[in-house]
């Protein structure tokens, strides 16, 4: 199973911040952010926060000035807060728990 087929479903099934037109798309875009960019927050947040990469979910996100994208993540059972920083080429530069 490729990311992609693994990816999108569980995006759609637990992100509240998605349309259901994005879970029949071939690419997933939250807040313009680039479905790179989506996926390298992803990975590096199960990386960074020592946690599977099934156990995040794709909340929300928002671009704060051109070229960067803000992805917020749900992590884990209790679905603690994440946001995640891409540049305009998808390298992700900052995973960050959020205050409680």
């Amino acid at each position: 199973m490729t990311m992609r087929s693994s990816f999108i479903p569980l995006a759609c099934v637990a992100a509240a911040g998605l349309s259901l037109a994005a879970c029949n798309s071939t690419s997933l875009r939250v807040g313009g952010a680039p479905e790179a960019s989506v996926k390298n927050c992803v990975n590096v947040a199960a990386r960074e926060l020592r946690v599977p990469v099934a156990s995040i979910v794709v909340d929300s996100g928002y671009t704060p000035r051109d070229g960067v994208y803000t992805i917020d993540l749900k992590v884990g059972p209790q679905g603690r807060p994440a946001v995640c920083t891409t540049d305009e080429n998808s390298a992700v530069l900052g995973v960050v728990y959020k205050r409680p």
